[in-house]
């Protein structure tokens, strides 16, 4: 199959269900399957992110996001990184595990893993 899959035309956001800001005062370290390790830290209003093993460090943020809980210690989390790279994730605190799914810049690549929780404090929320 060839040819070009015409996109729709822009869209209004559509938001619905219940959202949470109890991750906010929250510090969350975790490794994917795939090796990257990462800090992600939460304020009532955005999220920062670090990836601990780059060679010169990367830390991005703050970036508004939206989290939403799915049941006790487990949440869907997501956020847009730039115009066109979605990230979500789903955070499971009780079995200390993340699952993951974003496409990446800078040339689209696919994340689609599975991680461990390493690390969860609670600070005092800056935001």
């Amino acid at each position: 199959m060839t040819g070009t899959i015409p996109m729709p035309p822009p869209q209004v956001d559509q938001i619905g269900g219940p959202s949470t800001t109890e991750l906010a005062g929250m510090v969350m370290e975790y490794r994917y399957s795939t090796g990257n390790h990462y800090r992600m830290e939460f304020t009532a209003d955005g999220l920062t992110f670090e990836l601990l093993n780059a060679p010169n460090g990367l830390r991005v943020g703050p970036l508004p996001y939206r989290a939403r809980a799915l049941r006790e210690e487990q949440f869907l989390i997501c956020w847009i990184l730039k115009p066109g790279v979605h990230v979500a994730i789903i955070a499971d605190y009780a079995q200390r595990q993340i699952h993951a799914t974003a496409m990446m810049p800078p040339n689209q690549w696919e994340l689609f893993d599975i991680g461990e929780i390493l690390r969860v404090d609670r600070t005092v929320d800056q935001g």
